[in-house]
């Protein structure tokens, strides 16, 4: 029987910027306020409900991988029971009460329902159509109804800026705390882990309801994207006004400053990877490559959040494919004569 450690130890993959956890594969680690942040602007922007869509998307990821296993016999309940203290304390989303099919300690309503709607769906072997209130803050109850017809889930398709590859063996580990009720500390802030195919099934699911008007400072013509060009476009929206709502400071003083603000938050964190090739510090233009990987859109959203907030000066990116690597200019959306 697997036991609950008070640790969780994640793998990095330090050139790809990638967090590996042994149970979900790649997985981005959130600060708790952060989520809540980019939750609200995200679904701003795209103007359309898309909690169901959220759901529907981890509670499939987690089901595709088989996260929870089956159990029998005498004391089948109390196995899933550890069994389901385990996954949630993995993750940081909180604990699931079966009795009474609340989720305490949530870091956030929605992850707390796809938890406690994929431990239900587990545990009794079947889709359910899921309701919830909050009775109280950081608790969320369930509510299920049968619902056979339901499909289950298939593999998820690639995203055009992502690649398929082997996940490497590493010899280096990020160590987060874990507390009471499954929550997860690191450098002193509560945080949660996204596996990664849960946003890529999550962020296919948006496409029907993505706005397709042309912008003036977003400009991706030449990489053939289609409509995924307007997903990328809203979810590198997002992420920067969230890094913009926060506090995190950014100095740059020449091309070689940006290496330890992407080190530290960017690569650290599980986001991705990005290489400067050039900084111009006449006009501040910036052009980084980055390789094709599912957090391509996170990645190039702090890039502009952290650029905005080191110049005071709203962005124009433009984006290119050259083989396997985007490559990334950012740079001053209006024209300014630089002192």
């Amino acid at each position: 029987m697997r036991f609950i450690e008070p640790i969780v130890t994640l793998d990095i993959v330090p050139k790809r910027g990638q967090l590996i956890h042994p149970l979900f594969g790649e997985v981005v680690l959130w600060r708790q306020h952060e989520f809540h942040t980019w939750w609200n602007q995200f679904e701003a922007i795209i103007d359309h409900p898309l909690s169901r869509t959220f759901i529907n998307g981890v509670v499939d990821s987690l089901e595709f991988k088989n996260a929870m296993p089956r159990f029998g016999g005498l004391f089948r309940k109390k196995k899933f029971k550890k069994e389901s203290d385990r996954i949630g304390c993995q993750l940081g989303w909180g604990t699931f009460q079966f009795e009474n099919q609340n989720v305490v300690q949530s870091a956030h309503p929605l992850l707390s329902v796809a938890l406690g709607q994929y431990l239900l769906e587990a545990y009794h072997e079947q889709r359910f159509k899921v309701r919830w209130v909050e009775p109280r803050p950081q608790t969320v109850r369930l509510e299920i109804e049968a619902s056979p017809d339901l499909p289950h889930p298939k593999p998820v398709e690639s995203l055009p800026w992502s690649i398929t590859q082997q996940m490497k063996t590493t010899d280096s580990w990020l160590i987060l705390d874990r507390h009471s009720q499954n929550e997860l500390n690191f450098e002193g802030e509560r945080v949660v882990l996204i596996p990664v195919e849960s946003m890529d099934r999550f962020l296919s699911g948006c496409l029907p309801y993505v706005s397709q008007q042309d912008v003036q400072w977003f400009d991706a013509d030449s990489c053939k994207l289609d409509s995924y060009e307007y997903l990328l476009r809203a979810t590198i929206q997002s992420i920067s006004s969230m890094f913009l709502k926060s506090e995190q400071p950014v100095y740059i003083i020449d091309g070689s400053s940006w290496a330890a603000y992407i080190e530290n938050y960017i690569c650290e964190r599980g986001w991705g990877n990005a290489h400067v090739t050039s900084y111009d510090t006449s006009d501040f233009s910036l052009e980084l490559t980055i390789p094709m990987q599912s957090q391509l859109p996170f990645t190039i959203g702090l890039l502009c959040g952290m650029w905005e907030r080191a110049h005071g000066r709203a962005y124009r990116l433009s984006l290119r494919i050259e083989s396997d690597t985007f490559v990334l200019q950012i740079q001053s959306l209006l024209d300014y004569e630089n002192q």
